[in-house]
């Protein structure tokens, strides 16, 4: 489904049932998810369990802190600068590079983040997806 041009309605009138849909597809994902706000430093306020699993990182443990904390010494600075430079300007991301588990072994990941928009096309999260490379 392209959610680009996703209807509701086509599902349900139900917002509920809507939500409990998208919140079971996030939660059940293969893919690591997690969700972040536009504001400085991209707080994180959701991971899924694909995440928790990828990175032995509890969402208590992370929750408000910056995405940074996964990176280590091999994270390719450049990537994150190119990241950083599409997140300024609203774009979608996609790269991939070294991050750190919780024991500190490294992992590649592809990830791609995407901006969230509100009503006045303001860009208020961003969403990444993530995985193994």
């Amino acid at each position: 489904m392209n959610f680009n041009k996703f209807n509701p309605d086509m599902i349900s009138e139900d917002k509920a049932l809507i939500e409990n849909l998208l919140k079971t597809i996030i939660d059940n994902n293969f893919s690591s998810v997690m969700l972040t706000k536009a504001d400085a430093g991209y707080p994180i306020v959701f991971v899924n369990e694909a995440f928790t699993e990828l990175t032995g990182y509890e969402i208590d443990e992370i929750v408000g802190k910056t995405p940074s904390f996964l990176q280590g010494p091999n994270t390719d600075r450049e990537i994150i600068e190119q990241l950083g430079e599409k997140l300024d300007n609203g774009k979608i991301f996609h790269g991939k590079t070294i991050n750190y588990r919780k024991d500190g072994t490294e992992f590649m990941m592809e990830w791609k983040i995407l901006p969230i928009y509100n009503s006045d096309n303001q860009t208020t999260h961003f969403l990444a997806v993530q995985r193994l490379a």
